[in-house]
């Protein structure tokens, strides 16, 4: 019989939003202060494709995708995320390329359709790990083909299956329904969190939100 303290969450996110990657670490704090609080407590999480722009092309320079968006608010909103990130363990490098996130997405997929199919639970989670850690910290471009490579395998995926599926079309049509479907469910913006189906956190709150939330369904769950 399944715990009264099992939830599943579905995580919308972009590879190349700071906030879902600083939503990620809130979120296994939250997960951490769950189970001290709930021995019981056990969690399946799955991630949604979402892309902030699906139209950008591919080894853009950053910081002038960044200077366009925010102009002189810029070195602002850069120290702002970057503060928040240390405190969360993540050290920002804005350097590097951008690119269309459409490949990472479909490399999330598809270790989501490897642990569909027997493989391990947290390999989905590996991957994000991953392309999150190479984007934000190690100044590398996830749209290359070679840095998505090198994510599969830290994620344990064989890379010569992966590199074929990435150079095919293969699930490009499903996914981006997918992503036009997530719009229509509240996530209109990233990150977004989807509790059991049915209820929503908007941002990359703290641990303690989180925590709160959790609690509020468990108490809906029991009436």
């Amino acid at each position: 019989m399944a715990s009264d303290k099992t939830l599943d969450i579905s995580i919308v996110l972009d590879t190349v939003c700071p906030w879902c990657y600083i939503g990620k670490r809130r979120l296994e704090k939250a997960v951490s202060m769950a189970k001290e609080k709930w021995p019981e407590f056990a969690v399946t999480i799955d991630y949604l494709p979402y892309q902030l722009d699906s139209k950008m092309g591919k080894g853009l320079d950053k910081l002038e995708v960044y200077r366009m968006k925010f102009g002189d608010r810029l070195d602002t909103v850069l120290k702002g995320i970057s503060d928040t990130g240390k405190a969360d363990g993540i050290e920002f490098d804005f350097s590097g390329k951008m690119s269309n996130t459409l490949d990472s997405h479909r490399l999330i997929d598809y270790a989501t359709r490897q642990k569909n199919n027997g493989g391990e639970e947290d390999v989905q989670d590996k991957v994000v790990e991953s392309l999150m850690h190479r984007y934000f910290e190690l100044e590398e471009d996830i749209g290359s083909i070679q840095v998505l490579l090198s994510a599969a395998e830290d994620a344990g995926l064989d890379r010569q299956a992966v590199e074929k599926y990435l150079e095919s079309d293969e699930g490009v049509a499903e996914l981006k329904k997918k992503a036009e479907s997530v719009k229509g469910i509240g996530g209109r913006g990233v990150p977004f969190y989807i509790i059991n189906s049915r209820f929503g956190v908007a941002g990359a709150e703290t641990p303690e939100v989180f925590l709160e939330a959790f609690e509020k369904v468990f108490e809906k769950l029991q009436t």
